[in-house]
């Protein structure tokens, strides 16, 4: 706390704080997922308007299924993957350390 408050530091949050503040707008994980989109939202929008208007069941069916996220199922899978290794390393961490209280106890 003294170091916060000394002369030395005084005013320097304003000049150097306000660089690291995210500005308004968009993260590039934003910006890539909305651009990644884009054609696929206006696949669907094409193929909606057109199963209205030629009221087609089978367009309108498939631009529901364009709409969704294809990738869904495989993002799911990555999760699960990631979860199932960090347990699968947390295991590996007690049976390490266990390991290494036997060969301490042993010697």
């Amino acid at each position: 706390i003294e170091i916060l408050s000394s002369d030395a530091v005084k005013g320097n949050a304003a000049k150097y704080l306000p660089s690291f503040a995210q500005k308004a707008g968009s993260s590039l994980a934003q910006l890539r997922s909305s651009a990644a989109n884009l054609p696929q939202q206006r696949v669907a929008e094409f193929l909606r308007v057109q199963g209205q208007h030629l009221n087609s069941r089978m367009l309108s069916t498939l631009a529901v299924r364009v709409a969704e996220d294809p990738f869904a199922k495989v993002k799911t899978m990555i999760k699960d993957l990631i979860m199932r290794l960090q347990e699968e390393a947390t295991e590996e961490a007690e049976h390490k350390g266990w390991c290494d209280t036997e060969l301490s106890t042993n010697e």
